[in-house]
């Protein structure tokens, strides 16, 4: 029987592997020193291949992956620019007179004595004789001024005189809430107090 390079590329495998009878071996080693092509096959098949590595696509991988970084990022710019926003309007409100005056409101009464009190005198309030919590950023309470002369005792009365605060005394550094007040309606404080320099504050 004829062997034919058909034959001997059938056997190739099994001789590079080494897995092949004797006589096989020797009838492929006989044929490739005679057949250029089979030898020349024989050594492409001996050769290692190469296989490309395959790369992860990171798109892939994490289609989101950049649609979660620009909301990351939109996330942050918001943050600095509200925080930037609020240090300016509190810088605003403090050091602007108009806007802390508007966000903070204070009116004040200077009581000034010569002798001591016995009855109530009417308190004038900002050159006003009536206390009105105008704004609705009043605290609603009145402090006596650590400045004061001492203890001030007050009451407060409606419009036609019926009294809704009766006699209470603050002493100096301290206050008391007037939280049952309406707001944008007339009251009249009065007080008694001693000899001295007092100074209310209604904030």
């Amino acid at each position: 029987m004829k062997v034919t390079c058909d034959i001997i590329n059938d056997l190739i495998p099994s001789y590079i592997d080494n897995v092949c009878s004797e006589d096989s071996r020797k009838l492929v080693e006989e044929h490739i020193k005679h057949c250029p092509k089979c030898a020349k096959e024989l050594e492409y098949m001996k050769s290692p291949m190469d296989f490309p590595v395959l790369k992860e696509d990171g798109k892939s991988k994490d289609p989101f992956l950049k649609i979660r970084k620009k909301v990351r990022i939109r996330i942050g710019v918001s943050i600095i620019i509200t925080c930037l926003l609020m240090i300016l309007a509190m810088f605003s409100i403090q050091e602007i007179g108009v806007l802390h005056d508007y966000f903070y409101p204070m009116s004040e009464a200077v009581i000034d004595n010569e002798t001591d009190q016995e009855g109530w005198s009417s308190v004038r309030i900002e050159d006003s004789d009536f206390l009105n919590f105008s704004s609705i950023f009043y605290d609603k309470k009145v402090v006596n001024d650590a400045n004061s002369s001492g203890y001030v005792t007050i009451r407060i009365l409606d419009e036609n005189e019926n009294i809704i605060l009766d006699e209470t005394t603050i002493k100096p550094g301290d206050s008391i809430s007037l939280k049952f007040l309406k707001d944008h309606k007339n009251y009249i404080v009065q007080s008694k107090c001693k000899e001295g320099r007092f100074f209310l504050n209604f904030v």
